[in-house]
């Protein structure tokens, strides 16, 4: 088993399940992609059985990359400037949805 599979996984299982703890299971749906059966089971499983999850040789999870959307960005990053504010604001595309620490 590849370690950073397992980590992937692992904090997968764990991000989603604090969204849906916290009662945002929309955003749970809407940015990691769960269907509301997901949600379901999610939030009735422990540590124990997401670490017993995550083990395997590949992802648990679909990642939801458009083809089109890389194109663009790359497209849009060679053409604009490489001022810190621009890579800033490129790199924030890629941070997970924020969660509601309140």
């Amino acid at each position: 088993m590849d370690d950073n599979l397992y980590n992937l996984n692992l904090d997968y299982l764990i991000a989603a399940k604090e969204l849906i703890l916290a009662g945002n299971e929309h955003k749970a749906m809407f940015c990691l992609g769960l269907t509301p059966e997901a949600i379901a089971l999610i939030r009735g499983m422990s540590i124990k059985q997401f670490k017993l999850l995550a083990r395997s040789d590949y992802l648990k999870f679909a990642p939801r990359f458009n083809p089109n959307q890389w194109e663009e960005f790359l497209q849009k990053a060679n053409a604009e400037d490489d001022s810190a504010e621009s890579r800033a604001s490129e790199l924030l595309l890629f941070l997970p949805c924020p969660t509601d620490k309140s």
